[in-house]
């Protein structure tokens, strides 16, 4: 391409754009309290990471607040709208004219946070009714719109529910409440493994999003303590969201517009924008005074109590986060059993405990003695955390090792079956047959399965267990089990149960760098001091 084409091309480009929007940057209270220190957090994430995503994919950008800039021959055409996101309802009125936003982070405009949680509360409630309230209004516009692109309208419908969800978490949690506290019915299979991914993810998403927002714009380190803020006003606002967002795409008309009312109080610096200083002295020289000696020092009687050391703040977060992810691993000990398509292997193992899992026998070999009437039960070693069921379709396999004559065979019947105890207490029969087991390696009997669908509820432990009802003219043959050769096992073609064990170690991974970095500034610390 020549570079008068470039030229032309970029004329063009610059023709179709009829906004900028720059950085909100919400640091002038942060300090203020916990909320401001968390909606700081939450804005960073917002405009270092899904902003920039946006404009780097050429999806639609929203301009919001004051921190963008607007064509003014633009602005006189289009009016000022008068909808309570005026912002927003900006924003459709130029993608269907064709006209383009783009964002840089490069302009950074410092902004106050709201102080107060009813504030913040009313301030959201403004938005999700306005946007919801637009998002009917406008949608069929943006989606027919010829001179909008498809990933422009791809990213408009994907953010005309952004309100909503909180409706669907809201009505979710509640269903979810009801059938466990008053109903006693417990989420089903894959209902429940889904719902609780979402949770966890969230969980998750959300402080990276903001720690990686806070980490790409520099920010000092106490900043990290909004973390665990941004995460907790994320769910207390839930309620507050969603009724506004159903009133703003059912209703009418929108409500009144009411503005957020800020404390003016400023309590930080706004750090980067000194850097603006050298610039100033280099282009136009230092201000009278400069560079002379500093005179006596005045002492101000307004002085503020001493604060936290940020240390101790970014410890705090840390340790919340370790603490959060800690119980979710110790939940996943006991996941929720799901059905879901697979096979699922459990070992028998135990000497003096008998039990069963998926974890593949390295120990001692272990021994079974098929005498007339002998009977063994082994169980998982915990409970299921969530009702599952147990198809008709499904088919199980006795795979074993035994020594011993091989003249006769073993009568025995097989019995998978789910207890309430963990000792196979007054069990409830899954699955059951008769077979003839005869001596020799890697043995397998023929598949059985349910008579019917079964439903295992809640708290439940799977149980093994061999009748022996005729040992033969030989009584003399021995099941070997529990060893790294001789692995005895039952096959199912359903997966019965997956614990999520490796919960825990991601969180521990994502979380053991910060805390090493910590504690290698720790130990620093303590040195140079107690030299």
């Amino acid at each position: 391409m020549t570079e008068q084409r470039r030229d032309e091309v970029g004329w063009l480009r610059r023709q179709w754009v009829g906004a900028v929007q720059s950085y909100q940057w919400h640091v002038l209270n942060r300090s203020e309290s916990w909320l401001t220190q968390a909606i700081r957090t939450e804005y960073a994430g917002s405009y270092m990471v899904e902003r920039p995503f946006q404009e780097a994919i050429g999806s639609m950008k929203m301009i919001a607040g004051t921190a963008y800039m607007i064509r003014a021959d633009l602005l006189r055409e289009l009016g000022w709208g008068r909808s309570l996101t005026e912002d927003w309802e900006l924003t459709l009125r130029l993608y269907t004219r064709g006209y383009k936003v783009v964002y840089t982070p490069y302009a950074e405009t410092p902004a106050e946070c709201v102080s107060t949680f009813t504030r913040l509360a009313r301030q959201r409630m403004r938005w999700a009714e306005g946007h919801s309230y637009n998002v009917r209004k406008w949608f069929w516009s943006v989606l027919r719109s010829p001179r909008i692109r498809l990933r422009e309208k791809v990213g408009f419908a994907f953010y005309s529910t952004y309100y909503l969800q909180a409706l669907f978490m809201f009505v979710g949690s509640f269903c979810w409440l009801l059938s466990e506290v008053v109903f006693k019915v417990h989420v089903p299979e894959w209902t429940s493994l889904m719902g609780w991914s979402l949770v966890i993810s969230n969980l998750l998403s959300l402080p990276l999003m903001n720690l990686s927002g806070l980490v790409m714009e520099g920010a000092p380190r106490r900043d990290l303590s909004g973390i665990l803020g941004a995460v907790a006003i994320s769910f207390l606002l839930v309620p507050f969201q969603a009724w506004a967002a159903v009133k703003g795409l059912f209703e009418r008309n929108e409500g009144p517009w009411f503005r957020t009312p800020k404390t003016g109080r400023i309590t930080d610096p706004v750090w980067p924008l000194r850097r603006l200083g050298k610039l100033r002295r280099w282009l136009l020289g230092p201000k009278s005074g400069e560079g002379q000696p500093p005179g006596p020092a005045r002492i101000s009687a307004n002085i503020s109590p001493p604060r936290r050391p940020a240390r101790r703040l970014a410890w705090v977060m840390i340790g919340g986060l370790m603490l959060c992810l800690g119980a979710l691993g110790v939940g996943a000990l006991h996941a929720p059993v799901v059905e879901a398509v697979g096979t699922m292997t459990l070992y028998l193992h135990g000497a003096s405990t008998f039990t069963m899992d998926e974890v593949s026998p390295i120990g001692s070999q272990q021994t079974f003695f098929l005498g007339n009437g002998a009977t063994r039960t082994w169980h998982t070693p915990s409970s299921t955390a969530a009702a599952q069921t147990i198809a008709a379709t499904t088919t199980f396999s006795f795979t074993f090792w035994a020594s011993g004559p091989n003249t006769d065979d073993s009568q025995t019947r097989l019995t998978f079956a789910y207890s309430s105890s963990s000792t196979c207490s007054s069990p409830t029969t899954i699955a059951q047959a008769t077979f003839l087991l005869h001596t020799g390696a890697n043995q397998t009997t023929a598949t059985f399965t349910p008579a019917s669908s079964v439903a295992v509820p809640t708290g439940s432990f799977f149980c093994w267990t061999m009748l022996v009802l005729d040992a033969g003219a030989d009584a003399g043959r021995t099941l070997l089990y529990d060893d790294s050769t001789d692995k005895t096992h039952i096959n199912s073609s359903q997966t019965i149960f997956i614990p999520e064990f490796a919960l825990l170690l991601v969180g521990v991974a994502l979380l053991a760098p910060l805390a090493t970095r910590r504690g290698v500034r720790l130990r620093t610390f303590l040195r140079r001091h107690s030299s």
